[in-house]
């Protein structure tokens, strides 16, 4: 691969700390101030030539963030080259690094408790191994888009950045651009044309999160989950063809409050939606010049109301570039009837075909996308999945026919390693956003894999249902906080969001829970009569399972504002009101299991809504 290498230096000195790059950069310093963390340049004078208190190298700068400390610096220390678009090499971050900026000063009202949380929830969002970035080119834009100018929607670290920014500019080598997503970059060969599939999915930074903790659109009109995935087929020549779609929540203010049923509650303001759908689709338009909507959730019982307002909004829309199409999945494709997506793809097929593909040949624009598919099921996620790598072999098909790589009676089926890798990478495409969003792999990407779906997948899909449930109950909250913090969402304060107020009665329950799961382990490793299935044992079994389900019952009746996991960090607004009694009660040996991973009940900060 051909590749631009670059590492910076990072020196720790009494009162700065100096980066440098290796190249592309002249004589220009940054640096940072330990107490008050601005960023300034500087060039190289005997300044720095003293002996540094210590020296660090890495392989890029994510950027700068103020703790309660003072400020952090995120270094990216491990890379890994993944592919080339072009002649430039795209890098996924293997490893980062955040390090204390500030002095050993400790400021009023610093909490080294709290400290410690912020940097391991910060530490947290930047383990996904879903980080991507190139030295010689803009990752975070389509290549069509670079041609037409910049959108840092996709610029993930752009919070981080900001300080850096400030003093350099954004076409400075201290900035590095990295999208938090996908990337896949395949060699294939068709009939003697050798080229790179090339997909890169592209997540936005605003209203990002957890599948349940964010949904829908704020007041700027910013959607959950929304990303924008491109398919480069990219040849040796040097000519390039690229194919953008488009994901993101249904564009209202909705949101399902977790209460640990299965399906959690549903809520829709639509009198609050109007604005922000409006708001959404002008933006996307003025983004994509023509937008068809795809809306893929069911028509009938829990997902009803949503239709029936996604419908209503998008009557409202008169624009012509806008277009709405709704096509109820799970009613169309029960059964197993997989094939009938063909319908789908009918019905968008003169749409799509007018919105063509974007295509640059000896380094001259042929020809431009006119529009882009949004598509959105509830999630954004298995059902987008199936439509979004459908959409993706047709305009891989016309780009290939178009370039004269297969006949106009082939199609990709008539290749099978082609189809075989196709249907991989989108399923690995699908699996990590997922992960992003749900923290499980994708549902259905047997059939994204396969063609069809078997009842192995229908087995997968049911274990991380599963797990999506635990996750979204009981996990999810700091993972939203970790996320909050790393975009910018939530910015560093003198609270303490992090401080214990369950209430007496809640403190009760999860201890009962903890007796009850240590008595069931004590039946399972001892069991009475040594035998599992004696009566004795099964009975001792029984009856605690049924206290158990008893504090299931109670904590999912009137204590799930405590007792599931809700991000500390920035309020959410749907949050059920907290209601406490006895709260003088005090349960030494409860608080001391509680203490490490206790919640508070009003979290600070103010959420976009």
């Amino acid at each position: 691969m051909v590749t631009a290498q670059q590492t910076f230096k990072v020196s720790f000195y009494p009162t700065t700390v100096t980066i440098e790059a290796s190249r592309g950069s002249s004589d220009t310093h940054l640096v940072v101030d330990r107490t008050t963390g601005q960023v300034t340049t500087a060039s190289s004078s005997p300044a720095f030539s003293a002996s540094p208190l210590r020296t660090l190298s890495a392989h890029g700068i994510m950027g700068l963030i103020n703790l309660q400390r003072g400020p952090y610096v995120v270094l990216i220390t491990g890379r890994e080259a993944v592919g080339t678009i072009g002649s430039s090499t795209v890098y996924r971050v293997s490893a980062t690094r955040v390090v204390r900026v500030a002095d050993d000063r400790t400021p009023s009202g610093f909490d080294a408790a709290d400290e410690a949380t912020y940097v391991r929830l910060l530490e947290n969002a930047l383990q996904t191994p879903s980080f991507y970035f190139s030295y010689d080119m803009d990752l975070t834009c389509s290549l069509q888009r670079q041609d037409s100018g910049s959108n840092d929607v996709f610029f993930f670290n752009k919070y981080l950045a900001e300080p850096i920014i400030n003093a350099v500019g954004s076409q400075s080598v201290f900035v590095l651009l990295v999208i938090h997503g996908f990337f896949a970059c395949k060699p294939v060969e068709v009939r003697g044309t050798r080229f790179n599939y090339v997909l890169v999915t592209r997540r936005g930074r605003y209203r990002q999160g957890t599948r349940y903790l964010s949904r829908g659109a704020d007041a700027d009109g910013h959607v959950s989950n929304y990303a924008e995935t491109e398919q480069i087929v990219d040849f040796s020549s040097g000519d390039q063809m690229a194919y953008v779609q488009v994901r993101g929540s249904i564009p209202i203010m909705w949101g399902q409050v977790p209460n640990l049923d299965y399906v959690p509650e549903l809520r829709i303001d639509v009198n609050a939606s109007h604005e922000r759908f409006q708001t959404h689709m002008t933006r996307m338009i003025d983004e994509y010049n023509e937008v068809v909507a795809v809306n893929l959730i069911d028509k009938v019982k829990y997902e009803k109301p949503m239709s029936d307002t996604f419908a209503a909004l998008s009557a409202e829309m008169k624009s012509p570039q806008y277009h709405y199409v709704h096509f109820d999945f799970h009613k169309e494709c029960s059964r197993m009837r997989w094939d009938r997506i063909s319908l789908l793809m009918d019905e968008l097929s003169s749409l799509n075909t007018r919105f063509g593909y974007y295509e640059k040949k000896a380094s001259h624009v042929q020809r431009q996308q006119l529009g882009v598919v949004r598509t959105n099921c509830m999630d954004c996620l298995d059902r987008t999945n199936v439509v979004q790598s459908e959409l993706a072999r047709l305009a891989l098909e016309w780009q290939l026919r178009s370039s004269h790589v297969i006949e106009q009676t082939e199609s990709v089926s008539s290749f099978p390693l082609l189809r075989q890798m196709l249907n991989n990478v989108w399923a690995d495409n699908a699996d990590t956003v997922s992960c992003a969003y749900s923290g499980t792999g994708a549902l259905k990407t047997d059939f994204t894999r396969t063609g069809k779906r078997t009842y192995m997948g229908a087995l997968r899909d049911g274990r991380n249902s599963v797990e999506r449930y635990v996750r979204g109950n009981f996990f999810d909250g700091e993972r939203q906080d970790s996320i909050d913090l790393l975009l910018g969402a939530y910015r560093v304060q003198a609270s303490r969001p992090f401080a214990q107020t369950l209430s007496s009665e809640a403190r009760a329950l999860v201890g009962t829970i903890y007796v009850c799961l240590f008595m069931l382990a004590y039946a399972f490793f001892y069991p009475r009569n040594h035998s599992w299935f004696g009566i004795s044992n099964v009975a001792f079994v029984g009856a605690w399972c049924g206290v158990l389900c008893l504090v299931f019952c109670v904590v999912r009746a009137k204590h799930t504002a405590e007792l599931v996991n809700w991000p500390r960090l920035v309020a959410h607004p749907m949050r059920p009101q907290v209601i406490k009694t006895n709260a003088s009660i005090k349960l030494p040996i409860v608080d001391r299991w509680l203490e490490p991973s206790a919640q508070s009940v009003r979290p600070s900060g103010k959420k976009f809504a």
